[in-house]
């Protein structure tokens, strides 16, 4: 017996969402605003199945009875929503001496911001100052996201982890994971070129045994070391057995590759172009070390006249013909639109067409919304070292899953009000994760080098 569906799963059964089964396919397109799909009913870890694209499944009929042909491959990726969480307190303390003292509640609970008069600046005023600060949060969180982030000193990882970032992991960090890994082919992604052409850091270590019972070499503010065995080959390349995986694993964007190139040594790079890093060592015993081969780390620049109008055409040229069954659209760093902007005006004096998405006029190009996301400069300058600086994503809104517990959760606040610290809290709780469906609807740009 010949089944139509490939399909198995292990474990056996995991939560699967009955309405959500046949995502895409047979990647036909449908009528989609916006440029993430929300999922908000997912509790733990949900299966999210995927159909391959079918084809030759159509055969001459040449003989009389029934002849079965073709199969689809489903399969199911994993989402596991992660445990995140926005708490503070306010004490109305803080506010004697001012004016909006004399709008807080009076009496034995002074203390207590719940208790106003007219008007209620605290839940009227206050309270959406944070909730928008909130949302802006949840927003770079889903792009920014990385479970391996450091906290960058002088823009260097220190070892110590950023639970800024570490919650879960957004979309950017998978982009970049799966291009290097090859699960996103390069041929979907298109370099993008600076003025200022960004270099590649290096630093060689290299070890000379002597009468030595170990060596240690200090990796952006973490320590590695390995017992001496027998030669400094021998010991060198037992140190990148022990620890290489370790390493690479560190810091994302902002990590390193390490490597043994000759007898006795240990090459660091940065993984991408412009990210610095510290790298020394040291002998327990009589042994030396000797660097060598530095190589200082130079970042991108501005883009070159032209660059992006040339990146979003190539974007479009190079994207897999099933991507256009799909409403499309881009998203781009500030830096990429503004070059877009210069090269526009430069040709016709004007500025880009505009047109409606989701109710609102946002720019287009070749007509393909495209949104405008000023909070990755800010994001990539402050947090990634600027390392990659011009980013951009064309794809479609369905392709992308947003995943959280509950439809209201974000905007649901706890409050209550602790009399034996006189403080009034605050908390927003919900569960979040992303993950995106089908490579083969993606095309990159700036994010691999």
């Amino acid at each position: 017996m010949s089944n139509i569906f490939s399909h198995s799963i292990s474990p056996a059964f995991t939560k699967q969402s009955i309405s959500e089964f046949f995502v895409n396919p047979f990647f036909m397109g449908e009528d989609i605003r916006g440029a993430i799909t929300v999922r908000s009913d997912i509790k733990g870890t949900e299966k999210l199945n995927k159909i391959a694209r079918p084809s030759f499944i159509t055969k001459p009929k040449v003989n009389p009875g029934f002849t079965p042909s073709g199969t689809f491959t489903l399969t199911h990726p994993n989402i596991t929503v992660h445990p995140m969480a926005m708490e503070f307190e306010q004490n109305a303390r803080a506010f004697w001496g001012s004016i909006i003292e004399q709008l807080l509640a009076t009496g034995y609970k002074e203390d207590d911001v719940e208790r106003m008069k007219e008007p209620d600046v605290w839940n009227k005023i206050m309270l959406p100052i944070i909730a928008q600060a909130g949302q802006q949060d949840l927003i770079r969180q889903m792009f920014f996201a990385n479970t391996s982030q450091e906290e960058l000193t002088s823009g260097v990882p220190t070892g110590t982890v950023d639970d800024d970032f570490t919650g879960y992991t957004g979309f950017m960090t998978h982009f970049f994971q799966d291009l290097y890994a090859g699960t996103i082919p390069s041929a979907q992604h298109i370099g993008i070129a600076s003025a200022t052409t960004a270099v590649r850091g290096e630093k060689i270590q290299t070890y000379t045994a002597g009468t030595d019972t170990a060596v240690t070499l200090t990796i952006n503010g973490v320590a590695y070391s390995q017992a001496y065995a027998s030669s400094a080959t021998v010991t060198m390349a037992n140190w990148l057995a022990t620890h290489k995986a370790t390493i690479e694993a560190r810091g994302g964007i902002n990590g390193v590759i390490v490597t043994n190139p000759s007898a006795g040594a240990i090459k660091c790079v940065g993984k991408y172009k412009g990210q610095s890093f510290d790298f020394t060592a040291a002998v327990t015993g009589t042994g030396t070390m000797a660097a060598s081969g530095t190589v200082a780390a130079v970042k991108a620049g501005a883009l070159a006249s032209g660059e992006a109008d040339s990146t979003l055409e190539d974007m479009i040229d190079a994207a897999r013909p099933e991507m256009f069954e799909f409403p499309l659209v881009f998203m781009v760093t500030r830096s990429l639109w503004r070059n877009l902007v210069h090269t526009i005006k430069g040709k016709t004096g004007d500025l880009p067409l505009t047109m409606m998405l989701n109710g609102l006029p946002v720019p287009s190009y070749e007509g393909y919304p495209v949104l405008v996301r000023p909070d990755w400069d800010t994001w990539i300058t402050s947090y990634q070292n600027g390392i990659q600086p011009h980013r951009a994503l064309f794809t479609t809104q369905q392709n992308l899953i947003f995943a959280t517990d509950g439809l209201m959760d974000s905007e649901d606040v706890e409050s209550w009000y602790n009399p034996d610290l006189q403080m009034r809290r605050y908390r927003v709780q919900y569960k979040a994760q992303t993950a995106y469906l089908h490579s083969e609807l993606l095309m990159l740009a700036g994010f691999g080098d």
